[in-house]
């Protein structure tokens, strides 16, 4: 893939330009006797990887966890004992960008934690807090954030933790509280990292950067959304630097592992041991390998399955009668009409083309089915949710409870609830940031919560946003994926009986591996329906398409992810 590169030259201080858009963003079966064709080559497709996690060596894992959990608002999410480490893994404040590791080595090796020339940079929504909030558990800031004229009034500060790594903090208003947007590590040879981790491993370029006096540094950036920047800075004061055989570690997801340490071996560069099961206890047979670059970085390759849900679908009684609605009432917009053996389907989004799309499915296979029981929601997004109601009045649907402030418990929500034609739930939410309306999330009834948390979020990566219980109504999880809309885990919780098994709902989801995506749901102990094949169906001809059902019998439909693509030459 190619990228626009940006050269600038920078005073220190304005480093607030460094990362400037660096963070990527971003029924029943389809299948048929006839055998399908094998899915693409390995070579046809792009190798998409990102960074899943920056590792850096402590001396004090107590002291470090403090520094990085109570000064730069990270939670610790996992604790994993390693052959010869203790590693403790973060995620920020926001839920954002890739974790940090601690590593804390129990081998008994002397290891210099004091002079990694690299950096960890943290998106603030208050830098000036956020930096106070640093010093006192533990850290040391150097730089005070303060506004750079020359750079729109951006603030940038800088600092050092408890084992002098160099913590940059840059303002941001789309931080919620801060997050962590890149990860920087030293380099002896530039250029020949650059070709390295561009050209060998496919990060994309996004900036070079000369900070006069201090370090050159090359910005690179992950086409998969979600992860946050690499950054390779070679060192132009005086000061001598240490480039070799730091306790770094870089975590890199691959789409397909194998290829991406045969690059790496391909490349020059050492492969110590090829992606396998790990022995380890605490990776549960995880498929690990681990490499390094020419300074000795390790390289730990892990199998990459990041997905996200690109479209929602819902079986309609009545399909041209539920189209007029979702278009009238809910403001979407047809885009495609797809027909399957036992189904039609309509695919729609929103106003705004935010979120996921939605599917209208309606079955022409003679077989009886529910659409009035459906224990899921549809939530929107409006601009003006008491237009978007009444909108919904109009076009024949049922507004149950007018959008409403909900209270400071809330944020001051502004929610409301209606039905559609089949009685799907409809939740508005009020969004003063919404151009008109926009599909924001969809819910789908489990029958348990927990079980199904645990299935969509540890083992297929959906990241956990909230755990919200309605009382007397139900509980939910809010999950996302890496784009698209929320997907939400419903249970009710008001006495009232519900079907949760078997509903006409599928969810299409979008993935960097379906091969591997499909893989962790047969290793999870639910029913694979087809494994992934290219597909012969009209509208999917030659795109890669496998499905599953999770516990209560909810049909997935597994995508290959835009990111994964065949490329134009192999």
């Amino acid at each position: 893939m190619k990228s626009v590169v940006c050269r600038a030259r920078l005073s220190l201080g304005l480093l607030a330009l460094l990362l400037s858009g660096c963070l990527s963003s971003g029924g029943g079966s389809d299948s048929s006797d006839t055998p399908a064709p094998p899915p693409p080559a390995a070579e046809t497709r792009e190798n998409t990887l990102y960074l899943r996690a920056a590792a850096i060596g402590v001396a004090d894992l107590e002291a470090a966890i403090k520094v990085y959990t109570e000064g730069l608002g990270m939670r610790e999410i996992d604790r994993l004992t390693r052959d010869d480490r203790i590693e403790v893994v973060l995620e920020s404040a926001d839920k954002r960008g890739s974790n940090v590791v601690l590593m804390s080595y129990t081998d008994g090796v002397g290891r210099n934690t004091q002079q990694n020339p690299g950096k960890l940079v943290f998106y603030a929504k208050d830098p000036a807090a956020f930096a106070a909030r640093f010093a006192l558990a533990g850290g040391r800031i150097t730089v005070p954030p303060a506004p750079q004229a020359s750079v729109g009034g951006i603030v940038v500060g800088f600092g050092r933790d408890q084992d002098n790594n160099l913590i940059e903090i840059t303002g941001s208003d789309d931080a919620t509280d801060s997050y962590f947007s890149a990860f920087g590590i030293g380099v002896s040879d530039l250029e020949s990292a650059r070709d390295f981790y561009v050209d060998t491993l496919g990060f994309e370029e996004s900036q070079f950067l000369q900070i006069p006096g201090q370090y050159d540094e090359y910005i690179l950036t992950s086409p998969v959304p979600g992860s946050s920047a690499l950054v390779l800075m070679h060192w132009t004061s005086a000061t001598p630097r240490n480039y070799t055989d730091n306790p770094v570690k870089l975590e890199l997801a691959a789409a397909q592992p194998q290829r991406l340490s045969d690059a790496i071996s391909e490349a020059g560069e050492s492969v110590s041991q090829p992606p396998a099961p790990s022995t380890e206890g605490d990776l549960n047979s995880a498929l690990v390998g681990y490499a390094s670059d020419a300074d000795g970085t390790l390289l730990e390759i892990r199998q990459s399955i990041r997905a996200y849900l690109s479209g929602a679908a819902i079986g309609v009684s009545d399909l041209e009668a539920a189209l007029t609605f979702y278009q009238d009432g809910l403001g979407m917009r047809e885009v495609a009409r797809r027909s399957r053996d036992d189904r039609d389907e309509v695919v729609l989004e929103s106003a705004d083309g935010r979120g996921s799309q939605v599917i209208l499915m309606g079955f022409t296979d003679g077989v009886t089915r529910n659409y009035r029981q459906n224990p899921g929601k549809l939530v929107f997004y409006a601009k003006d949710a008491n237009v978007f109601a009444q909108d919904i009045r109009d076009a024949g649907g049922v507004v149950l409870v007018e959008p409403v402030d909900q209270g400071p418990a809330l944020g001051n929500a502004i929610v409301g609830f209606g039905r559609d034609l089949d009685n799907n739930l409809i939740e508005i939410v009020g969004d003063s940031a919404a151009t008109e309306s926009y599909f924001g999330a969809f819910g789908i009834g489990v029958s348990d919560l927990a079980a199904a948390k645990a299935f969509y979020a540890d083992t297929l990566g959906f990241k956990v946003s909230l755990f919200l219980p309605i009382p007397g109504q139900y509980n939910e999880y809010i999950l996302q994926g890496y784009g698209g809309s929320a997907l939400v885990l419903m249970n009710w919780t008001n006495g009232t009986p519900r079907n949760y098994t078997d509903n006409p709902v599928k969810l299409e989801i979008a993935s960097a591996s379906p091969e591997a995506f499909i893989e962790t749901i047969d290793e999870a102990g639910k029913r694979v329906v087809q494994e992934p094949e290219l597909s012969e169906e009209p509208g999917r001809e030659g795109e890669l398409v496998g499905y599953a059902k999770d516990a209560d019998g909810t049909l997935l439909k597994v995508l290959l992810a835009p990111w994964g693509q065949p490329t134009d030459t192999p």
